[in-house]
C-alpha cells in the first residue's frame, strides 16, 4: 500500500461541502444514469487539469469526447489549449482493455514528464465483457484480471481510479459483472439526481446522501396564515363612542337625534 495518499477533488461543489475527497491508492464507483456518471467523470477530469494535473482516460463505451472536456475548462478559465494534458484512448473489445490496462504502467513512466497523473478514469467498463462473442468463463476472468490489474496500479502507483457503471445496464450478465466490480472497489457514489447545479448523490460507504437546499420562487398562499396571526393582542376596555343607547338600537337613537336636529 502507498505510504502516502492524496486527495482527489470531486469538481462538483456540493459534494465537496458532504463528502470528504477521495484518496490516490483507491477506486471508486460511480453509479447512475449514462449522462450523469459522464458529467461528473468530466468535472472530475477539468477539475484535475484545472492544478496543471495530467489525466487519463480509458473508454470502453463509446463516450469518449475529449471536446466535453472544453466547456467545463473554460468556466474554471483554463484555454482548450489544457486538454493536451489529458491522455485519453477507446478499446473497441474486453481483449483490447485489458491490453490497456495492461500497458498502463509503462505509459504512465514513458510520459512521467508530463507531471505526476493521480486521476485514471474508465467509463464504461462492463460493456466491453458482455460481448456475445465471449463466453460467460472468459469475460469473468478477463474483468477479473482488470479489476486485480486496477488495485494493483492504484496501490503501487498511488492513483485513484474512477470507474462508471450505467443503470441502463440491465442485462444479467452485466448485473453480475456490476455487482463482482462492487465488492471489489474501495468507495460507490450513486448519483441519484443532478439537475442545473443540484445534485443529490449517496455515498454508500459513510451511509451520506446530499441534500442541496434549492431556493423556491416565494409566494404566499391561504397556508401561510393563521387564526392566531391574525387576532389583536389589544383588547378594547373602552367604548369607543361618546354616547351609548342600551335602551334602543342605534339606529333609532339616531333617527330621534336628527328630528331634534331639524326642530332647532
Amino acid at each position: 500500500m502507498v505510504s502516502e495518499q492524496d486527495s482527489v477533488s470531486w469538481g462538483v461543489n456540493e459534494m465537496s461541502l458532504i463528502f470528504p475527497r477521495p484518496k490516490t491508492g483507491t477506486s471508486l464507483l460511480i453509479e447512475g444514469s449514462r449522462q450523469s456518471s459522464l458529467r461528473f467523470v468530466i468535472e472530475m477530469l477539468c477539475e484535475e487539469i484545472s492544478s496543471d494535473s495530467p489525466v487519463y482516460w480509458l473508454d470502453g463505451g463509446m463516450s469518449l469526447d475529449p471536446s466535453a472536456l472544453i466547456c467545463p475548462l473554460s468556466a474554471r478559465g483554463m484555454p482548450a489549449s489544457r486538454i493536451e494534458l489529458l491522455r485519453a484512448c477507446r478499446a473497441f473489445t474486453a481483449h483490447q482493455m485489458v491490453d490497456l490496462l495492461r500497458r498502463l504502467d509503462e505509459e504512465i513512466r514513458t510520459y512521467a514528464g508530463r507531471g505526476k497523473p493521480r486521476l485514471v478514469v474508465i467509463t464504461d467498463l462492463t460493456k466491453m465483457f458482455a460481448d456475445r462473442q465471449l463466453n460467460r468463463a472468459e469475460s469473468r476472468a478477463m474483468l477479473e484480471e482488470c479489476l486485480d490489474t486496477i488495485q494493483m496500479l492504484s496501490r503501487n502507483m498511488n492513483l485513484l481510479f474512477v470507474l462508471t457503471l450505467a443503470e441502463s445496464d440491465a442485462s444479467l450478465n452485466q448485473r453480475n459483472m456490476a455487482d463482482k466490480i462492487r465488492r471489489k472497489v474501495d468507495e460507490r457514489i450513486t448519483i441519484k439526481s443532478w439537475k442545473e447545479e443540484h445534485i443529490v448523490a449517496t455515498n454508500h460507504m459513510l451511509d451520506l446522501t446530499t441534500s442541496p437546499m434549492v431556493t423556491a420562487p416565494f409566494s404566499v398562499t391561504l397556508l401561510d396564515f393563521y387564526p392566531g396571526d391574525q387576532s389583536s393582542i389589544v383588547v378594547c376596555t373602552s367604548p369607543p363612542f361618546n354616547k351609548i343607547s342600551s335602551v334602543m338600537p342605534n339606529g333609532e337613537s339616531m333617527d330621534s337625534e336628527a328630528r331634534s336636529a331639524s326642530a332647532l
